[in-house]
């Protein structure tokens, strides 16, 4: 009657998974499951502990690496924090002091900025990189009507 047992934590480690989507729970619950088979053969507890260890192992080392790999390919692609601000345009609100140091706007948030040239209050600026708080702005060129 343990594969009762090793069948309700199995399900429940496969439930868990749904929420973490991290694919541990489930090496887990796959090794319940063949525990559970072992035991419902009638093998003793070393043959259920064994699989069940043999089992979580195996998928953990070979499975899980690949399973994350396939899901989470894209991912990698995505810029959040300081990555989505770098690359992005922003506005002048104060025109950099004689130190290069103003303040520009970046979706309606004033940001303390490093201009490596000078601008003029309500320029058009690139993000080229953050430090801290502070951002590394370039001007943008417009180019002139022809």
């Amino acid at each position: 009657m343990a594969y009762y047992f090793y069948l309700s934590l199995g399900v429940l480690c496969i439930v868990g998974e749904m929420f973490t989507m991290d694919f541990s729970l489930a090496c887990f619950g796959v090794g319940l499951f063949g525990a559970a088979l072992v035991s419902f053969l009638g093998l003793g507890l070393g043959w259920q502990v064994a699989v069940f260890t043999l089992v979580s192992l195996a998928l953990f080392v070979g499975m899980r690496p690949l399973a994350l790999k396939h899901f989470y390919q894209n991912s990698k692609h995505i810029k959040t924090n300081v990555e989505a601000l770098i690359g992005r345009t922003a506005l002048v609100t104060t025109a950099p002091d004689g130190e290069g140091i103003g303040r520009v706007q970046l979706d309606g948030d004033s940001w303390r900025a490093r201009f490596d040239k000078t601008a003029q209050t309500n320029d058009q600026v690139l993000v080229k990189k953050l430090e801290g708080n502070t951002l590394f702005v370039v001007p943008i060129q417009q180019e002139e009507n022809k």
